[in-house]
Formats: structure tokens, sequence, C-alpha cells
């Protein structure tokens, strides 16, 4: 069995079509999906009982069934109420929600490794729920948070794939049409795993280094708070 690298070269511009499809909807869901799933773990903390139980509801919904059928779901069954939307943007809403539930249960750990005192030390100072998840939650919660979402965000880019089903041009449908047209699904199917593979790696390193900066951001801050509680006037001194 030969490998005919020139198969990949004249097949590029679809693999560059292909790539371009996946940047763009991982680019729009990945970061939509984390911010649903921001807004669910804070909601499901809040303490209100009825909003606690429809968040829940959700994320057991998404993540206890297939992402494939959640995709067939939206693409199918909309237009029989007369919702009709193109393929792309179905895979973007079907990925955005799909990442929401995952993400809102590591945002929701994180925010719950920072110590209960700073949050009750805000409320006796009067300061409102969500002022105090954006001002004294979140930004400790960097450190703790990226390490897993890393892992996440790489999983998701990869299930992206699936979307090539309802025929979105991402990586995978290309790659099924160089194939359909060369009958060499080794070389079809060797480019995208080694596009993929480049795509996570880089997408991987960029968050390790966010983490390293997180880290240091939150080093420098707990070394500054230190200080200032030591250099502090003793009352009645």
């Amino acid at each position: 069995m030969n490998f005919d690298v020139s198969i990949i070269v004249e097949s590029l511009p679809l693999l560059a079509l292909g790539f371009g499809y996946t940047l763009l909807i991982c680019g729009i869901a990945l970061p939509a999906g984390f911010a649903i799933g921001t807004l669910c773990a804070l909601a499901r903390l809040s303490g209100n009982r009825w909003l606690k139980w429809i968040v829940v509801g959700y994320i057991e919904l998404i993540r206890n069934t297939p992402f494939l059928i959640q995709v067939y779901l939206v693409f199918f069954v909309l237009p029989e109420i007369g919702i009709r939307l193109e393929g792309t943007i179905v895979g973007i809403i079907s990925l955005a929600f799909y990442c929401g539930a995952y993400f809102a249960e590591n945002v929701r750990g994180a925010i719950q490794t920072i110590p209960r005192g700073q949050t009750e030390a805000a409320e006796a100072l009067g300061i409102t729920y969500w002022t105090i998840q954006r001002k004294v939650i979140f930004p400790q919660m960097l450190s703790y948070l990226i390490p897993t979402t890393s892992n996440l965000t790489i999983s998701l880019i990869k299930d992206s794939a699936i979307l090539s089903v309802i025929t979105v041009p991402e990586l995978t449908y290309q790659a099924q049409v160089i194939i359909g047209r060369t009958f060499a699904p080794m070389e079809g199917f060797t480019a995208i795993a080694l596009i993929y593979w480049g795509l996570n790696s880089l997408v991987a390193l960029g968050l390790k280094r966010w983490e390293r900066h997180a880290s240091r951001y939150l080093n420098a801050r707990t070394l500054g708070a230190g200080n200032t509680t030591r250099n502090a006037p003793c009352v009645g001194a």
C-alpha cells in the first residue's frame, strides 16, 4: 500500500476550507459555551431553588445524551416547528450548548475551591452576589479552572468533527469529499488527523501559557495582600 502525498497536496484548498470552518465554529461555540457554563454555574450556586433545578436539568440532559443525537434534534426537529437554520449555524448552536453543560461543572468546581470565608466577608460588607463573583471569586479561580478547561477544550474541538454528519463543511466533511473523489482514505484521514493534532497542540500550548500567567497573577496578589496585612498599623498601638 503506497501513501500518495500528491493527493494531500492537491487537496490543500479543500483542507484549508475545512480548517477555516472548524476554526469558525470552535471560535464562536467555545467562548459562547463558556459564557453559558459560567452563567449556569453561578445560577446553580445562587441559592435560588427553581433556577438551580432548571440548570441541573439542562446539564444532566446534555451530559447524558450523545452529542450526535443533540445535533440531529436541532437539525431535523426545528424545521418541523418552522425554524430552519443553515447547517453551520446549527453546528455552532449545538456545540455551544453542549460545551456549556461541561463548562458549567468546571466553573462550579473552581468556584467551590475558593475558601467560603472570602464570600462571607464580602457579604458582611453588603456586596451583592454577582459583584462578589466578578470581583472576588473569578480572579482567584483561574489557576484552578484553566487546567481542567484545557483538557475539555481539546476534547470539544475534536467533537466538532461530528458536525460533518449534517454536511457542515468542516475538516472531517472535507476529508470525506476528498476520499469520495480520490478513493484514498489513508491520505484523507491522515491529513485531517495531522491538522487536528497541530490545532490542539497550539491550543494546549496557549492555555498552558495562560495558566502560568494566571498563577503568577494569583501569587502576586496573595503576596501583596500578605504584605498589606503585615504592614497594617495595629489598632490601639
